[in-house]
C-alpha cells in the first residue's frame, strides 16, 4: 500500500487493527483525517508534561515554532505535528489509545534533550523503539511471558495456541508498526514490553484494557524503567495466531525468523 494514498478499509487488512475501534476515525472519510478531526478523539483533558494542552497541528509551511525539535514542540507547546500520511495517522490513534503512555514518553525525551542536548542517548534510543515500533504482550500467566522471554516461539505460539485473546494477546503501540501491519511480511518483528495481568483482564472490554495498559506503560516509564533498548524483548509479529497463515507447525520451524535467544536482555515482566 502506497504510503501517501488514503484507504478508509485499511482496517480489513490485518487482525490488529481492530485494536483500533474504538477510535474509529476514518469511516466515511475519502481523504486523510485533518487535525482538527483527529482531536476529537484525544481525552478531553489530556495535557503535556509542562501543563498545555495536547493539540494535532499540520507540519506543513504553517507549522508554528519551526525552530524546535520534535519532541521539544509537543513539551513546550503542546503541538504533535502530523502529516497526511500512514504513520503520522497510525501517531495520532496512538494519542488516542495511550495518551499518558504517549505524554511519559515525550517528558522522557525532553528531559534527556534539557540534560544532554540533541544526541539520542541510550534510553532516547529506547523511548524512540517503543513510541515507532513497540508492541505489549500481556498475559494472565508469567509462564508464557516466560516464553516470550526465552524465545520460545514454538511453545508460546503453536503449543499454547489456544490460549491467546483468552490468556496472553499482543497489544500494538508502535506507529511505525502498524503501518508495517498494512503489508505485512515474513520477517516483520516489534519490540515488546511485558505486562503480567490478573485474569479478569481478558473480561475486560477493549477500552478499559487500553486504560490499563496505558496506565502500566506510563508509570514504567515515569520510573525510568526503560533505560535502554535491553528493557525491549524483540518478538516476531506473524507468529501471533491468526495474524499469517500460521496454521502449521512448521511456519515456526523457521529459524531465520523465530531465532533463538543469543544473549541475556533486561526485560523485567511489569504488572
Amino acid at each position: 500500500m502506497s504510503l501517501d494514498i488514503w484507504n478508509a478499509n485499511f482496517a480489513t487488512l490485518h487482525p490488529c487493527f481492530q485494536q483500533l475501534q474504538n477510535v474509529r476515525c476514518w469511516d466515511g472519510l475519502t481523504d486523510w483525517a485533518t487535525c482538527e478531526h483527529l482531536a476529537q478523539f484525544l481525552p478531553a483533558d489530556l495535557y503535556a508534561a509542562s501543563g498545555l494542552p495536547i493539540v494535532f497541528v499540520p507540519q506543513d509551511d504553517t507549522l508554528p515554532f519551526p525552530e524546535l525539535y520534535y519532541e521539544e514542540r509537543i513539551f513546550q507547546k503542546g503541538m504533535v505535528s502530523t502529516r497526511p500520511n500512514w504513520h503520522d495517522f497510525f501517531n495520532a490513534l496512538m494519542w488516542c489509545l495511550y495518551p499518558h503512555s504517549k505524554v511519559m514518553i515525550n517528558a522522557r525525551h525532553a528531559a534527556d534533550i534539557s540534560e544532554y542536548g540533541k544526541p539520542r542517548t541510550a534510553q532516547r534510543d529506547a523511548l524512540t523503539v517503543l513510541d515507532e515500533s513497540g508492541v505489549i504482550i500481556v498475559s494472565s500467566r508469567r509462564e508464557l511471558l516466560q516464553q516470550v522471554l526465552n524465545f520460545a516461539w514454538e511453545d508460546l505460539f503453536w503449543h499454547e495456541r489456544a490460549a491467546w485473546e483468552s490468556e496472553i494477546a499482543c497489544f500494538m503501540i508502535g506507529h511505525a508498526t502498524l503501518e508495517k501491519m498494512l503489508t505485512p511480511y515474513v520477517g516483520a518483528t516489534a519490540h515488546a514490553l511485558l505486562v503480567e495481568v490478573d485474569a479478569s483482564f481478558f473480561m475486560l472490554t477493549l477500552a478499559q484494557q487500553h486504560t490499563h495498559l496505558d496506565t502500566v506503560v506510563a508509570k514504567t516509564l515515569q520510573h525510568g524503567g526503560l533505560a535502554s533498548t535491553a528493557h525491549l524483548n524483540p518478538l516476531p509479529l506473524l507468529g501471533v495466531p491468526e495474524w499469517w497463515e500460521n496454521a502449521s507447525l512448521a511456519f515456526y520451524q523457521n529459524k531465520t525468523y523465530f531465532r533463538e535467544k543469543n544473549r541475556e536482555r533486561a526485560v523485567s515482566i511489569l504488572r
